[in-house]
């Protein structure tokens, strides 16, 4: 189990979280080439067309001048918003959480060794080739930035020879490709704020981006992209209300509606909006079997109907987790055992209830062989509405079935936390952002996340088989749902909020701009 703890890929909060795809091209333009070397030189903005903040025409996003453009050199959301305009990854996750190979021709894992082919014939908006020296430095600096060196932690090294890139791990790790989706930067230019484009988009003047004629994998799209200037989070989202920028991220924090001037655009991640259950005897007295036993962690499960969650709790903006491994991935396909609505009768879960030692009471609560009403405490931080909801409809759905739940509130999220970290409760709503390879080490012993999970031998036995081959991803849901460590809820999605004259843009977890190519300025038709 302590090889799982150093498989640290997760960035965690437990509860609120506080491109090139086509036929290579032969050669770089002069145009893409002049407009990179001038990249933002000049004190002057670029002028943005004259619009209204209801009827844009043009595509203006925030940046910050002294963030630069590096995702690697700057930890701020809004560079990395922005750099999957200008440069290209090895792969990105489509909409659907697919892998899609881009600057990576393909990326084969075996073992403790990932080999990288890099796909000919993409070029830089200078005229120079992307290469697998290129490739492995961006690597290289992912492992040692704020950004992405969680992600990496289990790469020991790596080499490029020719146009291939040979990354070593401590342990082996069959969804490594799904953790690539990082940008390829000149092996010169990974330390620089302003490096040098291949994506879609390149330098145009002060204040703007401009088409990247040389791309290999262009697409339809607007000419120019305007930037204008912010200097943090909150100024941006202000900015958005005036009119001065038309399209953000929202925060991981943010609680976000769409209002009559924008609308909400929604993407899948891989955030795991989760059930934590304290199985941990206490020092005196006994933990409810509901809690302690694989069947009555199951029997939760089962009570609860995850489609309802999504729709009322989160208002659509999550969708139903069916188990460990998000729903969409090919990997998992048809192997998820777990279902997104409540699964048992009535009937059902009073037999499944008898087993347990429990027995409804007048009031039509279930009560212990001593005739004390079985009570479970839900812990959750009231500062975020919809985690708020959420215990408020599973409290409902579980007295539905007899089960009499307490939902206890922390408005304070450092009371939460230390509540959460020495295990008072039984039940508490979670949140973890799950790195993409869907590293599960946080639930593990020593996890950031596995404070009052049971721990399995052989659920870490089936995790161990995935690591070193996804093809087993079916065996590991049916571990799983064995044992139900904890009970996975939802996957809450991404938000990018813009103005409502403003459709067609198209998202993925890898890249808010996935595709411009639907992009359209209703005011402009």
């Amino acid at each position: 189990m302590a090889r799982f703890r150093r498989l640290a890929a997760f960035a965690l909060c437990l509860a609120l979280l506080a491109g090139c795809g086509g036929n290579a091209a032969s050669s770089a333009s002069s145009q893409a080439a002049s407009s990179a070397s001038s990249a933002s030189s000049s004190s002057g903005a670029a002028s943005v067309p004259e619009q209204s903040a209801g009827a844009p025409t043009a595509l203006v996003l925030g940046y910050t001048p002294s963030a630069g453009f590096n995702p690697y050199a700057s930890a701020s959301n809004l560079v990395e918003q922005n750099a999957g305009l200008l440069f290209e990854c090895l792969v990105e996750l489509t909409p659907e959480l697919s892998l899609e190979y881009r600057l990576a021709d393909s990326i084969v894992s075996a073992g403790e060794t990932v080999t990288i082919h890099m796909r000919s014939g993409c070029i830089f908006a200078d005229g120079t080739a992307v290469t697998a020296q290129d490739a492995a430095a961006s690597l290289e600096a992912a492992r040692l930035s704020e950004r992405y060196a969680a992600r990496f932690a289990n790469v020991t090294e790596v080499k490029a020879s020719g146009d291939t890139v040979t990354v070593t791990l401590a342990t082996p790790d069959s969804m490594f490709a799904y953790l690539c989706d990082i940008p390829v930067l000149k092996a010169a230019e990974t330390a620089s704020a302003q490096p040098t484009p291949n994506g879609r988009y390149t330098y145009g003047d002060s204040g703007s981006l401009v088409r990247n004629a040389s791309c290999a994998f262009a697409e339809d799209g607007p000419d120019t992209i305007y930037l204008t200037e912010v200097s943090s989070y909150e100024e941006m989202v202000s900015g958005f209300a005036v009119g001065s920028l038309n399209l953000y991220t929202a925060s991981d924090s943010a609680q976000t509606s769409a209002g009559f001037s924008s609308v909400s655009d929604y993407y899948k991640t891989n955030n795991l909006v989760f059930l934590g259950v304290n199985a941990t005897p206490p020092e005196s007295g006994e933990k409810s079997p509901l809690l302690t036993t694989a069947g009555g962690r199951g029997l939760l499960s089962q009570l609860i109907d995850r489609t309802q969650l999504a729709q009322k709790s989160y208002y659509s903006r999550a969708y139903p987790a069916t188990g460990c491994i998000n729903d969409h991935y090919d990997c998992v396909a048809d192997g998820h055992v777990i279902l997104s609505s409540a699964e048992l009768t009535a009937d059902q879960a009073a037999a499944d209830m008898a087993a347990l030692g429990y027995s409804l009471d007048d009031a039509g609560y279930y009560q212990n062989a001593d005739g004390e009403r079985l009570n479970l405490r839900l812990l959750v931080y009231s500062g975020n509405t919809y985690k708020r909801y959420a215990a408020t409809l599973i409290k409902e759905q579980l007295a539905a079935a007899g089960i009499y739940v307490t939902v206890e509130e922390a408005s304070d999220f450092d009371v939460y936390s230390q509540k959460v970290a020495s295990g008072d409760f039984d039940l508490y709503i979670g949140e973890v952002k799950l790195y993409n390879n869907m590293d599960m080490s946080p639930f593990f012993e020593g996890g950031q996340a596995s404070v009052g999970i049971v721990q399995s031998e052989a659920l870490a036995t089936a995790y161990a088989a995935f690591k070193a081959d996804q093809n087993t991803a079916a065996a590991l849901e049916e571990a799983f749902a064995a044992e139900m460590p904890y009970v996975p809820l939802l996957w809450r999605n991404g938000t990018v909020v813009h103005s409502s004259g403003i459709s067609g843009l198209s998202c993925s977890i890898s890249n808010v701009f996935y595709s411009l190519e639907g992009l359209r300025f209703d005011a402009a038709e």
